[in-house]
């Protein structure tokens, strides 16, 4: 008995799937998924850059929670109204030690006004030791915080130490300093006059 042309088979029963169909889908799921994985690279990327974006003059400092020397907690969120002198450093730092001395005067001459300077140690739990010897050499009587755990680290993004953020009384960052300064000159300290000139102005007009 003869076998039935496949063709005709295919005709009568209304028949055998197109022939292109299946490729085409199979290249619309790929091109889909294609997407989809770029997408999600991008979003990766995004996100990553996002996370080492450095902060900026203009923009908000990140509010923190961290203790001083004392065990008291200080948020910076705590001197809002006030002139915020933000600085990292560490114990086996050598430009910070030198910076010290100048941020100390800097300290005396303003603490009666409304300005408040904190110094953040980022010693790990192995030089936390270090730093009570250290700030009693140096003569230090500015508020010392520690952050061995790198909290501002992370928020504040920083390249090294020393930096130095000045903060106005609004939250907002109004000069960033990478590396030590002579705090004893006219020049290094222009931001903060105008700071605090401009907060004297504002609160003779009231």
């Amino acid at each position: 008995m003869p076998m039935p042309d496949p063709e005709t088979v295919a005709g009568a029963t209304g028949g055998m799937p197109s022939v292109g169909a299946s490729p085409l889908r199979r290249r619309l799921v790929v091109v889909l998924g294609g997407l989809a994985i770029l997408a999600l690279a991008f979003g990766v990327v995004w996100l990553q850059s996002s996370k080492y974006e450095p902060l900026v003059v203009g923009m908000h400092a990140p509010d923190f929670s961290l203790p001083d020397l004392q065990g008291r907690t200080q948020r910076l969120s705590d001197h809002h109204g006030k002139v915020v002198f933000l600085n990292f450093w560490a114990t086996w730092c050598k430009p910070c030690k030198e910076e010290m001395p100048s941020m100390q005067v800097l300290w005396d001459n303003l603490k009666k006004e409304d300005f408040v300077m904190l110094a953040v140690s980022m010693d790990r739990v192995t030089t936390t030791k270090d730093i009570p010897p250290y700030v009693e050499n140096l003569r230090l009587t500015f508020p010392i915080l520690t952050d061995s755990w790198g909290q501002t680290d992370k928020r504040y993004k920083l390249m090294g130490v020393p930096e130095t953020y000045i903060i106005d009384q609004g939250g907002v960052l109004r000069e960033k300093v990478i590396g030590p300064r002579d705090w004893t000159r006219p020049e290094s300290i222009e931001t903060i006059v105008q700071l605090l000139q401009k907060q004297q102005k504002s609160v003779k007009a009231d």
